[in-house]
């Protein structure tokens, strides 16, 4: 907990679909200048479906290393793993280079209550696109929902009232298809603002 108030505010990246990306100082996905050790193409994220229990790798491609550190326990470097890689968990910190850009690893769950006048109006064609990102579609409002889905003649109805209390971000379909697509395009270094 100490070493979270130490650590400067880092870039962040999220990742909305499955593929491999690289990290490095020039030419990657999430590109790396606050360390003269990153290499020109330093590792590869490798993330195989986008669910909340898939599994996403790091590979080490670098000269001067990889490092994790997993449940804040001693460094481990990447290089020495099989295949010089190894799975992320949830809370790991990954270190690129002399140690200068250090990242911390995490899953954000986006769960969508659909909450609009007929269940049958969501079509299998946003579903599809909505797993196609990690996200999943509830039915049932609960307190693991991230945000709410309505369309325009929704009546207000308990789940309704309750999400707004709890302050959960109401959606329409028309901005979630657009936010699918921005976001399946590459990594993103903002978080789809619900505002826009």
């Amino acid at each position: 907990e100490q070493e979270e108030e130490e650590e400067e505010e880092e870039d962040k990246y999220y990742i909305f679909k499955n593929g491999t990306y690289s990290v490095g100082r020039k030419g990657c996905d999430i590109i790396i200048h606050k360390d003269k050790g990153v290499s020109r193409i330093h590792a590869h994220i490798m993330v195989d479906e986008m669910t909340q229990s898939c599994q996403v790798r790091i590979r080490d491609l670098s000269k001067y290393g990889t490092f994790i550190n997993k449940n804040l326990s001693s460094n481990k470097k990447v290089h020495h793993f099989p295949n010089k890689q190894t799975s992320l968990e949830d809370g790991d910190l990954l270190s690129f280079g002399t140690g200068n850009a250090t990242f911390r690893f995490s899953y954000v769950p986006l769960v969508l209550y659909i909450c609009c006048a007929e269940a049958s109006q969501m079509n299998h064609h946003l579903q599809d696109k909505v797993s196609s990102i990690g996200a999943r579609l509830t039915h049932v409002y609960s307190e693991d929902c991230t945000h709410v889905i309505v369309d325009q003649h929704v009546p207000l109805k308990r789940d309704l009232l309750d999400a707004i209390v709890a302050k959960k971000p109401l959606l329409r379909t028309s901005w979630l298809e657009v936010q699918i697509l921005v976001a399946e395009r590459s990594i993103q270094t903002k978080f789809p603002d619900c505002c826009s």
